[in-house]
């Protein structure tokens, strides 16, 4: 190619000899000098490249980052005082030598909120916090596994809408994760925390969040501790097994979600402590606890346990006790060792369409106040399958439940059931094999 005498550009052909006129746009040449920058950028590959990190920094520019060795025995981490930056570990570790203060991923500027922060594909060992986020929004931790910090794996303070997923959070000494001081709307999902000397998941004053699809196991605490103050929080899908403390603890924590669990091997399944009110307990599968399957105590009031399953438990499917107007319904509450409910000082509670499989099905103390054991009789299906419902079933493996022996009409006994002084099961259930 090369200019006419007329200002044109020509392309002179394999030959040499033949010319033909190409018309330049206006700009031609401007057109030209940014195909030859855009191609010279895509050859050398400098339009994104991450910038490599290889021992402790403050990272003070946005952009993206990688580990690029291994930082082993150190005294001081990672520091994220920017929005906007990726920082991939690459699988290589970031090692702290067990010091009280310090933190191998540290997400935190004073002057200002941080967002889109990224950090994945690390191993982080020895610090106080593996991860420790602060004021920080709309940024995702991801395959990262946090082990032996003198509290916590990931810990997030003041931090709202960030994800953390697919993380394995062990051997720390207090915590696997905590949420905590107004930690709002936040997702965990598919994160193993096992083995931590206290709960594998803390909430402590933050609300909104969602745990969903996670593995809580072998922690020494409880598997999720709802410490204080943790509302409206949604807990769905998880595995909670082999806890020295209870599956799932709740404390002045209200109007929380918990379904579709799989709770077992735990001390208790359920325990919901003092002042825990309008709490939905849900589809969960409650197996072999130590003690009980679900307890609500001291002023827990208005909360609702429906269809689940509270089977082999070593003590009571179900304890209540010192609490008023919870709804119990549509659960099946079998082959628990001692009792199948156990109520103590409670009242005002509406106990019904419950299928109790158990030697015992209840122990009511002495001076119970009056509780609903069932509803209007109608023709909806009970949980026994028969074409009415209106009070409980209540049968014994020997065969001689109530419902068992007592002859029935259109799936309802004959003659109401009493459990004790102002509890009666008007309409107890003909009993049928579950």
């Amino acid at each position: 190619m090369q200019a006419s005498g007329k200002g044109e550009l020509t392309m002179v052909s394999s030959k040499g000899s033949e010319k033909e006129p190409w018309k330049r746009h206006p700009r031609g040449y401007a057109w030209i000098a940014v195909l030859i920058i855009l191609a010279s950028l895509a050859t050398t590959g400098a339009v994104s490249a991450a910038t490599p990190i290889t021992g402790p920094i403050t990272i003070t520019v946005p952009g993206d980052y990688y580990l690029a060795n291994s930082i082993i025995n150190s005294t001081a981490g990672i520091i994220i005082a920017v929005p906007n930056v990726v920082l991939d570990g690459k699988g290589k570790i970031i090692d702290g030598v067990d010091k009280s203060g310090t933190y191998g991923i540290r997400v935190f500027n004073s002057a200002m909120t941080l967002f889109n922060v990224v950090i994945k594909n690390v191993v982080i060992t020895d610090w106080n916090d593996g991860i420790w986020m602060s004021d920080t929004k709309n940024s995702q931790i991801d395959k990262v596994t946090s082990s032996s910090n003198l509290f916590s794996g990931i810990a997030l303070q003041n931090s709202m809408r960030n994800t953390i997923t697919n993380s394995i959070l062990k051997d720390n000494v207090a915590v696997g994760i905590v949420l905590y001081e107004q930690s709002n709307s936040n997702t965990l999902t598919g994160n193993t925390a096992s083995r931590n000397g206290i709960d594998g998941i803390r909430l402590r004053y933050s609300n909104n969040n969602d745990l969903v699809n996670n593995k809580l196991l072998d922690n020494k605490g409880p598997g999720i501790n709802f410490d204080e103050a943790a509302n409206y929080n949604t807990v769905t899908g998880n595995t909670i097994t082999g806890n020295t403390g209870h599956g799932i603890y709740l404390s002045n924590s209200n109007s929380n979600i918990i379904t579709k669990n799989t709770l077992k091997y735990n001390r208790n399944g359920i325990w919901i402590a003092a002042n825990c009110v309008n709490n939905e307990i849900a589809q969960n599968t409650v197996q072999n606890s130590t003690y009980d399957g679900i307890v609500i105590l001291s002023n827990s009031d208005n909360n609702v346990v429906s269809a689940n399953t509270f089977e082999k438990n070593s003590e009571a499917g179900i304890w209540l006790y010192n609490n008023n107007r919870n709804t119990i319904y549509n659960n099946l509450v079998k082959n628990n060792v001692q009792f199948g409910i156990h109520m103590e000082t409670t009242g005002s509670n509406v106990i019904v369409n419950n299928y109790f499989y158990n030697n015992k099905n209840s122990v009511l103390i002495s001076g119970l106040p009056a509780n609903q054991w069932n509803l209007p009789q109608s023709t909806q299906k009970s949980i026994t399958g028969g074409a009415n419902s209106g009070g409980n079933s209540w049968g014994q493996p020997n065969g001689q439940g109530f419902s068992q022996i007592t002859p029935a009409t259109n799936g309802i006994c004959n003659k109401p059931y009493s459990l004790a002084t102002n509890n009666i099961d008007n309409l107890p259930l003909k009993w049928a094999s579950k």
